[in-house]
């Protein structure tokens, strides 16, 4: 009778150390998280000189709330005009670059095309999951240092 609590003490420890890997704890890396979705912009807000805090997403034109932005391999981004465009003599697609350097997210030649203030923009990330990206910004328009905030959300 002994023998039994001790077997039932092995077995536990035989189960607990067996279940407990590293590899089912892996994280994916904020590059994998990025990339192959569609992103569209669900808030943009900015801070202008005199004028103040302007929410730029709801001035958005429901064509442009469709736009979508996807991050490939390679630092290849697309912008995509959605199901509905603004205007039909517009391309569906434009082709831009993307890089990501710690927290800092480049996007260049294609922001403008998805409601972003310019067409080159670095973000800070301040939030990144699988579905969600949210990042600051600072740039200078026309001698004006504009700061901002935009989230993503995933289609």
């Amino acid at each position: 009778m002994k023998k039994h609590p001790l077997l039932l003490l092995l077995f536990c420890c035989t189960l607990f150390f067996s279940a407990c890997s590293d590899d089912d704890d892996a994280t994916p890396s904020k590059e994998d998280m990025l990339m192959n979705k569609r992103w569209q912009i669900t808030a943009l807000e900015v801070a202008l000189p005199i004028i103040g805090s302007q929410d730029l997403y709801e001035d958005f034109e429901d064509c442009e709330k469709d736009n979508f932005i996807e991050f490939r391999a390679n630092g290849v981004v697309t912008v995509d005009e959605g199901a509905t465009k603004c205007d039909d003599s517009n391309p569906q697609q434009y082709p831009g670059t993307w890089t990501l350097e710690g927290d800092v997210l480049t996007i260049k030649g294609a922001g403008s095309s998805f409601g972003l203030p310019v067409n080159d923009l670095k973000l800070t990330i301040t939030q990144l999951s699988g579905n969600s990206l949210e990042g600051e910004f600072s740039q200078s328009i026309s001698g004006y240092e504009i700061d901002g905030t935009v989230t993503l959300k995933t289609m």
